[in-house]
């Protein structure tokens, strides 16, 4: 911008009262070379245009137009100023642009946090479902524990988190969209997997059991249950995520508890559950958001779609 008009700026002690739409019209009446022309291409009644530039040559200090009955000309001032006003409408409008295709989905990026069950067994589906319908919107996927995805969200490293709620934060709103119920799972040649019903949790106090870490979501709710086996509160062996579990439980260490969607995959079909009762108990699955921040565009449609398709059916159902 020329020096002239940055030292009237300094001078007057304040900002400059400059809108777009005087931008515009200068930029109208240098192109077009006339007022009336300039006028007409703005939709503006000559005189309204002729105001616009009088207030614009008055707020910044110069004259930018040497006006003749015949022609308009730029001023020199104008026309040092002239490359830097199409460069800033050019700006504006693709500011504008890019705005409008986030709020139509067709641009943007998604950050989701989620445990990582759910992310190997339901966002595969929910992604793919996604991304068919808005395939220019990136989503980035991170797993992490219980504690960990509330933090994530927390510092506004996603948009949102998808897991069960580790410890009440007065800055995160917990939505609950699913309940997901606990099993027993042991080796198939475990005593415990003998017959379909449900066992109970005392019938697990003679158990060697695996327990998970205290920042895990699972643990807490495990010991919610009144008059717990001390074999259950204090496990003899305790592990921090479920990729360990598996193993152990693989090689006959004891059994555990577990919702069903955090169940190891056990392609060799050595591991089984069974029901738990007497008391049963499911975790609460929750959308994560920060409290009083809505979601982008892009960010509420994948929030929409995740809530729509685990209140459609079970568990089982999640998949596609």
């Amino acid at each position: 911008m020329p020096s002239l008009i940055v030292d009237r700026h300094i001078g007057r002690g304040g900002p400059l009262n400059v809108t777009l739409k005087h931008l515009q019209a200068f930029v109208a009446v240098a192109q077009e070379g006339s007022f009336t022309r300039a006028a007409r291409r703005l939709a503006l009644s000559q005189p309204a245009l002729t105001i616009q530039m009088n207030q614009f040559e008055e707020e910044l200090g110069v004259r930018l137009f040497d006006r003749t009955t015949r022609r308009v000309l730029l001023t020199d001032n104008g026309a040092e100023f002239l490359p830097t006003a199409e460069r800033l409408l050019e700006d504006v409008h693709s500011a504008i642009a890019e705005v409008r295709d986030v709020a139509a989905r067709r641009r943007g990026r998604v950050g989701v946090a989620t445990l990582p069950s759910i992310a190997v067994k339901l966002m595969p589906g929910m992604i793919a479902s996604f991304r068919q319908a808005y395939p220019g919107v990136s989503v980035h996927l991170l797993d992490a524990n219980a504690s960990g995805v509330q933090a994530r969200v927390r510092r506004k490293e996603v948009d949102f988190g998808l897991a069960s709620r580790w410890a009440p934060d007065e800055d995160l709103h917990f939505e609950t969209v699913m309940r997901d119920p606990f099993r027993v799972v042991c080796r198939r040649d475990h005593p415990l997997a003998a017959g379909d019903g449900p066992l109970t949790w005392g019938d697990l106090a003679e158990q060697d059991f695996l327990g998970l870490a205290p920042d895990t979501g699972i643990r807490p709710l495990v010991e919610s249950i009144p008059d717990l086996p001390a074999s259950v509160r204090q496990p003899p062996v305790e592990v921090s995520n479920i990729a360990t579990l598996e193993g152990m439980l693989t090689a006959g260490l004891g059994v555990t508890v577990l919702p069903e969607l955090a169940l190891p995959e056990d392609a060799r079909g050595r591991l089984t559950s069974r029901p738990l009762a007497g008391p049963a108990l499911s975790r609460a699955l929750c959308v994560i958001t920060r409290r009083g921040r809505s979601l982008s565009p892009a960010a509420q449609s994948l929030r929409d779609l995740i809530v729509a398709r685990l209140a459609s059916g079970p568990v089982g159902d999640q998949h596609g």
